[in-house]
């Protein structure tokens, strides 16, 4: 996976805590765990820590807060799954988002749709988001 790919699989990851809006402990958690758990399976190398990860996500969460609005979510969200449309591990990161999203105990029906999104992009079975 190219640097580009690992930027945009954080992305997602991290537009998926803030597409309900709220930022729970919970889900900072589970970002950190999907990020290290991609990095096993993708690139073991990789220089990448749970403090780097949090790090990212502190970093970009303002600026995919505005990403993940109602105002530019189709547009910046098919964007990133474009990008990543040539990665193989696509079943793996939609894992991933949905860990995210489980993580506070339920899954809001905006991550039910930035999943049914992902599965869509990446002609993926739409029971990975269930």
């Amino acid at each position: 996976m190219q640097s580009q790919h690992w930027n945009d699989t954080l992305a997602l990851l991290c537009m998926m805590i803030l597409v309900d809006g709220k930022v729970l402990e919970e889900e900072i958690e589970a970002f950190k765990d999907a990020a290290m758990e991609l990095r096993d399976i993708v690139n073991p190398k990789l220089m990448l820590t749970r403090h780097m990860a949090e790090d990212w996500f502190i970093q970009h969460q303002d600026d995919l807060a505005i990403r993940v609005s109602p105002m530019f979510f189709d547009r910046s969200v098919s964007r990133i799954l474009h990008s990543l449309n040539t990665v193989e591990n696509k079943k793996d990161i939609t894992i991933a988002l949905l860990k995210v999203a489980m993580s506070d105990g339920r899954k809001h029906p905006f991550e039910d749709n930035f999943l049914k999104v992902a599965c869509t992009v990446w002609n993926l079975d739409s029971r990975l988001a269930s």
